[in-house]
């Protein structure tokens, strides 16, 4: 059973492999054909587009993971039943449910790899997307190293490190210059409090220092109303959406956002859309093997492929569906996405009893 499993294991990855390929390439597609209508905007060029484009290729791998799962699994073992090596191990004495544990085995290994680069490391490469992206497209803003976002607007400048959980500005460096005396004020705060239906933005944790002759000392203060020259656009291509973000940085912003009092629906979503994922790319594999171990070779693989494609995109549409139309009614996000889990869930029990 161990040269079983460790063949099973390759093909298993192998298909997934093809089908991740397939599915992130053909909505990368899209993507690219949507980023192809922002060139010319700024020094957005066609080179951005795709660099753009490739940045947010395992973000989409992650969305996409149950639909890749079921078809991998749906490959591997209907090339399996298909050519009778089902039949073999069967008859070696391996049960249809020891092939199914070593199934989800795999998938869970999967997952916690995709769960892991979701955490760590996709939030880090969509925020470089978003924010070249924007640099790009802003004709009066720049991005050098480390040195965080800048921008003008006549003599006044103003830098942000970092976007807090891809929103919220720290570390905020603002600048004020006149053209007799050169720098005359230099204003400092960890954070700042943006709403989108305000040009005023709520500096957090201010020190200011004047800066010429008969300047006064720093002064501090706890919170200080800025009127910021950024455009709301501008924030917003800076900003990452609510679904770029980690789970632990969603869960953070969601209870910060509670907290003030104000609408957090859109993280919320995205929180519970990210929860739901591994568990949904269980289900996946649960449904496929009984589709793939009951089907009989007659009916052949295109068939397999289909009906199993035909899940997934169902299951995608109404996700995608179901997430505007909560989002539209304020419904709670828990029973949006994991009403879909358990709908998985209904149409894998009967097909895993009737498994033998």
């Amino acid at each position: 059973m161990r040269t079983f499993n460790r063949y099973l294991r390759y093909e298993l990855l192998r298909s997934m492999l093809l089908a991740g390929v397939t599915l992130v390439g053909l909505f990368s597609l899209i993507t690219l054909v949507d980023e192809l209508d922002e060139i010319g905007q700024g020094n957005y060029g066609v080179v951005d587009v795709f660099y753009f484009t490739a940045l947010t290729v395992p973000g989409e791998a992650f969305n996409l993971l149950p639909l890749i799962i079921l078809l991998g699994c749906i490959i591997t073992l209907g090339m399996l039943a298909a050519s009778q090596q089902l039949v073999a191990i069967r008859a070696l004495g391996a049960s249809v449910w020891l092939i199914l544990r070593s199934v989800v085995v795999n998938v869970l290994a999967v997952t916690g790899i995709m769960l892991l680069l979701a955490e760590w490391v996709i939030p880090e490469l969509e925020d470089h997307a978003y924010t070249l992206r924007a640099v790009r497209q802003s004709e009066q803003s720049s991005l050098t190293g480390d040195q965080g976002f800048w921008a003008r607007n006549g003599l006044q400048f103003i830098n942000i490190k970092e976007f807090r959980f891809g929103r919220i500005p720290t570390d905020i460096n603002i600048y004020d210059f006149s053209e007799q005396d050169g720098l005359v004020r230099y204003v400092h705060a960890e954070s700042a409090l943006v709403k989108d239906d305000s040009t005023e933005w709520q500096l957090q944790d201010v020190w200011t220092k004047q800066i010429g002759p008969g300047a006064s000392d720093v002064q501090q203060q706890a919170s200080l109303l800025w009127p910021s020259f950024l455009s709301n656009e501008q924030i917003g291509a800076l900003t990452l959406p609510p679904e770029s973000l980690s789970l632990s940085n969603l869960f953070q912003y969601v209870g910060e956002l509670r907290q003030r009092g104000e609408a957090a629906d859109a993280y919320a979503m995205a929180l519970w859309h990210q929860l739901a994922i591994p568990f949904s790319a269980v289900l996946m594999a649960l449904i496929a093997v009984p589709v793939a171990v009951n089907t009989t070779r007659s009916q052949g693989a295109a068939k397999r492929i289909f009906q199993a494609g035909s899940i997934g995109l169902l299951y995608y549409l109404l996700n995608t569906a179901l997430g505007y139309v909560g989002l539209l009614i304020s419904a709670n996000p828990i029973l949006i996405k994991f009403g879909l889990v358990v709908l998985l869930a209904m149409v894998a029990w009967p097909l895993l009893r009737q498994l033998r």
